[in-house]
């Protein structure tokens, strides 16, 4: 019997600083220095993402549960189905972005701006989210909100 020679995927952790500052070149170069960083079904868990300019990468699938994303910058970035379970996300920058899906469980959402975030399916269950946050984001009878907060009519 054959024997199936499975590659193990290696952990990007190490080098994440390395990734974090080649997206900030490619983003305040416009795309003519740097690398888009594409992170998309990454296992990530307990990153360090502080102080990090990630706007408009791929971080689709990832698994970023427990990360630190404080004071972050992620605009229009493709967090659909991201795993973002007891994540720290104060302060963070989370305008038009992808959150569809998305499981926040537990994370923790203060003063995180989500105006014109896509939460249609995201798990915000035992956030600390505020009414006031949601405003102006998109939601729908998927997203699963914590009971202090209405579901818009």
């Amino acid at each position: 019997m054959d024997k199936i020679n499975k590659m193990r995927k290696i952990s990007l952790i190490p080098i994440l600083p390395q990734i974090l500052s080649s997206h900030r070149k490619w983003f305040s170069s416009k795309g003519k220095d740097g690398i888009f960083a594409d992170l998309s079904e990454e296992d990530l868990q307990e990153g360090n993402f502080r102080n990090c300019n990630l706007v408009e990468a791929n971080l689709q699938a990832a698994n970023l549960s427990y990360s630190d994303f404080t004071d972050a910058d992620l605009r229009g970035t493709n967090l659909l189905d991201a795993n973002l379970k007891g994540a720290i996300l104060t302060n963070a920058n989370f305008e038009e972005t992808d959150l569809m899906w998305a499981n926040l469980n537990g994370a923790d959402l203060q003063n995180t701006r989500l105006d014109g975030a896509y939460l249609q399916g995201a798990n915000l269950e035992d956030t600390r989210i505020i009414q006031e946050q949601i405003k102006f984001a998109f939601i729908d009878e998927d997203t699963q909100l914590p009971d202090n907060i209405r579901q818009p009519l």
